[in-house]
């Protein structure tokens, strides 16, 4: 019979996650700013393609160090020749992109929900 205890639970906490994504985007930040060597001739392309995909320079670069991030962590256990390597990127890319555009769209969701709330505390007009 399985537990339905706290100590057994597969869901991260609020403060583990907060502190996961702090240290996340430390190193996000790191990566963007000297970002390794191997992946030097690909950046300018990721770049772009993410400020063509996101519209916001700042979304963008933070798209790109998701995505470089994701890159070192997983470069270790993935096997990727060096022709591969452009084409890995991009689908990192891809994927961080398409994370960011789903995080602005969950963040409108609410804040619209949270505008149709206060409109139901007031009552109709009449």
């Amino acid at each position: 019979m399985m537990s339905s205890s706290p100590e057994t639970s597969t869901r991260t906490t609020g403060a583990r996650r907060a502190h996961r994504e702090a240290r996340d985007l430390a190193a996000a930040r790191t990566l963007a700013r000297h970002p390794p060597t191997r992946y030097e001739p690909h950046l300018d392309g990721l770049f772009t393609y993410c400020l063509s995909v996101l519209c916001d320079h700042d979304t963008a670069t933070a798209a790109l160090a998701d995505a470089l991030v994701c890159a070192e962590r997983c470069g270790q256990r993935v096997a990727v020749g060096a022709g591969d390597r452009r084409a890995w990127l991009y689908a990192l890319a891809r994927w961080a992109c398409l994370r960011k555009l789903a995080e602005a769209r969950q963040k409108r969701q609410a804040s619209h929900a949270a505008g149709r709330h206060a409109d139901d505390r007031r009552g109709p007009d009449r």
